[in-house]
């Protein structure tokens, strides 16, 4: 072998050497990808509060920032099935060719209590026009549901934070007196709404019962929730006769109602004729309901609070 041979075979052998130990070395530490990469990211250095209390490593908005009170999660889950699970769907997977995947959405992981997400509604196409605190409770609800992705953006449920809803966040005491100088002229706690409680054992179930005036078993607020039957209606006859009694039944063609004296009335409706005119069973409670709301649902919670105590 000359001696040009021999060093290039040298310089051969080096460099392969070098690339060998180069390739044996553990590759340079890099930041995981993602929105809360630890130097830069937004849930990285200063924000994590231990790593958003244990629950997720990466430190991402989504695990660290404070979930809502349960009453706001709540009624940010009615909101959310009302205005927008129509196009992002029930579970916020987005539905094609309507809307986009919530659970990646920048927006709403960067959104603290309702901000971001609200300038998206006022640019909303249709426009979705919601009062501010409704947009706080939906957004609330987003959060809600993005604190259960697991890291890495595994679907939700991975990483359940063990929420149990619950609506007794109301003073029992307050809802009484508001209950005696609000419903008692037409309820009674030994009558009708006697062990109302025991009826709706879950609390969401009573609240939503009383608020709507839905009968339990066919006792508790008894006639009301019929959709217009059991209701006093008037029949005005062409003549002028008016016929008054219980509404049975009525369609485009007949009209049945029970009469004071226990009996039957059929009349024939033809083109609209005769006048038929039914009093809303529900009235009185819808008109209720309305003058009970305010911005916090304090009376409701209070009233649901109280009616939960009579088991």
């Amino acid at each position: 072998m000359t001696q040009r041979t021999r060093l290039i075979a040298t310089v051969t052998a080096v460099a392969a050497t070098g690339c060998f130990l180069l390739m044996a070395q553990d590759p340079p530490a890099q930041n995981p990808p993602g929105r809360g990469a630890a130097a830069g990211g937004r849930g990285g250095g200063g924000r994590g509060k231990g790593g958003g209390g244990g629950r997720s490593p990466d430190g991402f908005s989504q695990f660290i920032r404070p979930l809502a009170p349960e009453d706001v999660l709540i009624r940010g889950k009615s909101l959310y099935d009302a205005n927008c699970a129509s196009c992002h769907a029930p579970d916020m997977r987005g539905v094609p060719g309507k809307a986009n995947n919530l659970l990646r959405s920048a927006v709403a992981m960067d959104d603290q209590h309702g901000e971001l997400i609200g300038a998206n509604l006022s640019r909303h196409n249709p426009p979705v026009n919601l009062p501010q605190a409704d947009v706080t409770a939906a957004s609330e609800y987003i959060h809600s549901i993005l604190a259960t992705m697991g890291s890495q953006g595994s679907p939700p449920g991975r990483n359940p934070v063990g929420l149990k809803l619950n609506v007794l966040v109301g003073d029992a005491h307050a809802g009484q007196v508001y209950f005696d100088s609000h419903c008692a002229n037409c309820h009674s706690v030994t009558r009708d709404l006697k062990d109302i409680a025991a009826k709706y054992p879950d609390p969401r179930n009573l609240q939503n019962a009383w608020v709507a005036g839905m009968p339990a078993g066919g006792s508790a607020f008894a006639g009301r929730g019929s959709g217009g039957r059991g209701g006093h209606a008037i029949v005005t006859m062409a003549n002028g006769q008016k016929i008054e009694g219980t509404l049975v039944r009525e369609d485009d063609f007949i009209v049945i109602l029970t009469l004071a004296d226990g009996t039957r009335r059929v009349v024939p409706i033809e083109n609209g004729s005769p006048k038929v005119e039914v009093a809303d069973p529900q009235a009185a409670h819808k008109k209720m309901v309305l003058e009970m709301d305010d911005a916090q649902n304090k009376n409701m919670h209070d009233v649901t609070a109280y009616l939960a105590t009579l088991k």
